[in-house]
């Protein structure tokens, strides 16, 4: 098993490999470079399967694969190893088998672009960065994924780079996470600092010994990084203007990967943060202003690929919210859910928008369900999930992660959640509070895109068409998992992580409340929320199509408000970006020009030279010269001796 667990993210590095060397071929070879690309993701999917029977077989067993020892300065040593236990499991069968299907779905929306080799192989080099962040062994290991998912985020983002617009998001993602991997990074040096070791089983056994204070520390410095990958506030805004790059890239970053890779690392690092009270609180607070500021956001949205980008903020939101609830199971399941619904509404946004001829405004929408049916119906699946409808997946986990927010103080009462915000209020209360609303808003919105997009009359000016059976095919496989994941596997799937985890404070989604009347009651209360949402956005954008119309006219200022995105990316270009780019203009015309180019380098030059030239003028080669020298430095060092020597008394 050791050899295979190797080969798991071996094969799309090779696949990447292959597919950029056909690029420069002819376009049979072109044709050839999608379907390299996803044989190479379907076998690392199907190895993974294989080691996931193996790891099922035996109660508690783990997986470790050794590749080679990285470096080594005593007592500190890095092995570059692989580890596949349940949390690893879940992960990788998720990024393999998603990352599949997003691939097959690329190969039809990609079949016109004459550089679609390139595009797959940094896919393929996306999935194996994703790999390695996933199985290392250890901190390193996974800062290595964690770089590449980075790097290759900046060349799918950029991946239509004669365009500005694309090129300078590729860029504002590339430089949003440099700031939350320096976060890592420092956290990485304390916990070296405070254990002698970076690999996850030694943490386990030595953080439980740290000192207190450090533990926050280091945990809050790895939430930084966590905050910038996963698009927390304030480091999210590079996540919504990822949608410059093509569909398949905003499913593959956005459903099952590199967003979730924040999430993941915590869960991984579920020791340390169960030793940082405080620090979990600060992740429930960030979570949770997260999860409704994206969501308000997402409301007046009129590009689909924009509604679902600030979606998947929104949904992260959620994410941390379980986590900083000690909840890492449940944080865990709805990032399988947000998965196979979130994949299957981008691919059903790419379908939309590849059969209306790339045009992506929902006002230019409408009666898209005669026009494109296969289409409607898992984008009506999955727009069901993600609102929370009763029994589809996306209503379990959701359900989960509120009950734990509001149950925290009862069920993990060292975890330090009830502070007092608003007068009298808990703060985990307060965030379940916040998270109900976020739920009704995302009902709302998420059916606002399905009527816009689907119902109505056709607005558009080209004909639409169904998509190929390329990409269809994937949408079916993830509605069927988004409608029917949590109803048959939800229970099973929770008590498998629970059997990974040993800290989880929240020991299943059923198992804790099945004789709980308030945990029934606020699932009821759950179930009704998201019905109100979803029969709001059918009236809203219906028979009383005039409301929302009417609510633009009479809250101008807050529509405008949320139209401009809270204006966060206008107060960084202000407080941020443009002082710092004239700062670095300043240094740049009177530091680098002036004192370093034309002091220090061109002035030390012309110095040498001057005084080469003078040297050069003395050695004529006339001995008259050289005989007034000796004389002139004779008469110096005789004077020199005269005035500093003591005179003798």
């Amino acid at each position: 098993m050791e050899k295979t667990l190797l080969l798991v993210p071996l094969f799309p590095l090779v696949g990447a490999l292959l597919t950029y060397v056909i690029s420069g071929k002819d376009e049979r070879h072109h044709r050839m470079a999608g379907w390299i690309a996803t044989f190479a993701a379907v076998g690392s999917f199907i190895l993974t399967f294989q080691l996931w029977r193996a790891l099922s077989a035996v109660e508690g067993s783990v997986i470790t694969a050794h590749a080679w020892t990285w470096f080594e300065v005593l007592p500190f040593k890095v092995e570059f190893a692989f580890l596949f236990d349940r949390l690893a499991a879940v992960m990788t069968l998720i990024i393999t088998g998603v990352g599949s299907l997003i691939h097959l779905y690329a190969i039809g929306y990609m079949s016109h672009d004459p550089e679609r080799p390139r595009f797959f192989a940094y896919l393929n080099l996306f999935l194996f960065a994703m790999l390695l962040l996933v199985l290392g062994d250890n901190l390193l290991v996974m800062f290595v994924g964690w770089e590449g998912v980075g790097l290759c985020s900046y060349l799918l983002i950029g991946f239509w780079h004669r365009d500005m617009g694309n090129a300078v998001a590729g860029q504002k993602a590339f430089v949003v996470n440099r700031i939350g991997d320096a976060g890592f990074l420092l956290g990485m040096f304390l916990l070296v600092m405070m254990t002698g070791s970076l690999e996850f089983q030694q943490l386990s056994q030595q953080i439980p010994y740290v000192d207190p204070m450090m533990i926050e520390l280091a945990a809050i410095l790895l939430f930084i990084g966590a905050v910038g990958k996963s698009a927390q506030i304030p480091l999210y805004v590079w996540l919504p203007d990822a949608m410059a790059g093509p569909t398949p890239v905003s499913a593959l970053i956005h459903a099952a990967t590199m967003v979730t890779a924040g999430v993941y690392m915590m869960a991984r690092m579920q020791v340390l943060y169960s030793f940082a009270p405080a620090a979990l609180s600060v992740v429930l607070i960030v979570g949770t202003l997260t999860a409704f500021v994206a969501a308000t956001i997402a409301i007046v949205q009129n590009d689909i690929k924009k509604v679902l980008a600030y979606s998947t903020v929104s949904q992260l939101g959620y994410m941390f919210m379980a986590m900083g609830s000690a909840a890492f199971s449940n944080g865990i399941f709805h990032v399988v859910t947000h998965a196979f619904f979130k994949a299957c509404l981008f691919m059903g946004a790419g379908s939309v928008i590849h059969g209306c001829h790339h045009e992506q405004d929902m006002r230019k929408f409408g009666g898209l369900w005669r026009k494109m049916p296969l289409t409607f119906v898992t984008y009506l699946i999955s727009t069901l999930a993600i609102a929370g409808f009763p029994f589809t997946s996306g209503f379990f986990s959701k359900d989960a992660i509120l009950w734990t927010v509001f149950n925290v103080a009862e069920d993990a009462p060292a975890m330090n959640h009830t502070v007092v915000v608003f007068g009298d209020i808990p703060l985990n209360l307060f965030c379940w509070g916040v998270g109900v609303l976020t739920a009704l808003m995302t009902a709302f919105y998420m059916t606002r895109s399905l009527m816009m997009t689907f119902f109505g009359k056709y607005r558009g000016h080209h004909e639409p068409h169904e998509s190929p059976m390329v990409m269809t095919i994937p949408l079916m496989i993830l509605a069927a998992l988004a409608a029917g994941f949590g109803f048959v596997y939800g229970e099973a799937f929770m008590e498998y992580l629970v059997g990974w985890t040993r800290i989880d404070m929240q020991v299943g989604h059923h198992a804790l409340a099945e004789h709980n009347e308030v945990y029934h009651t606020l699932e009821l209360f759950s179930m009704g929320v998201a019905i109100l949402g979803i029969v709001i956005g059918v009236l809203c954008y219906s028979v009383c199509s005039g409301i929302p119309k009417a609510l633009v006219k009479h809250a101008k200022g807050l529509h405008n408000f949320l139209v401009n995105k809270w204006w966060v990316d206008e107060f960084y270009q202000a407080v941020l970006i443009r002082p710092l780019s004239g700062f670095s203009t300043f240094l740049f015309k009177s530091i680098d020009r002036v004192l370093i180019d034309g002091i220090l380098v061109n002035g030390s030059g012309m110095f040498v030279e001057a005084g080469g030239d003078v040297l050069r003028r003395l050695q004529s080669g006339r001995t008259s010269s050289y005989a007034f020298l000796m004389f002139v430095s004779l008469f110096l060092l005789i004077l020199l001796y005269l005035v500093f020597m003591p005179v003798p008394i």
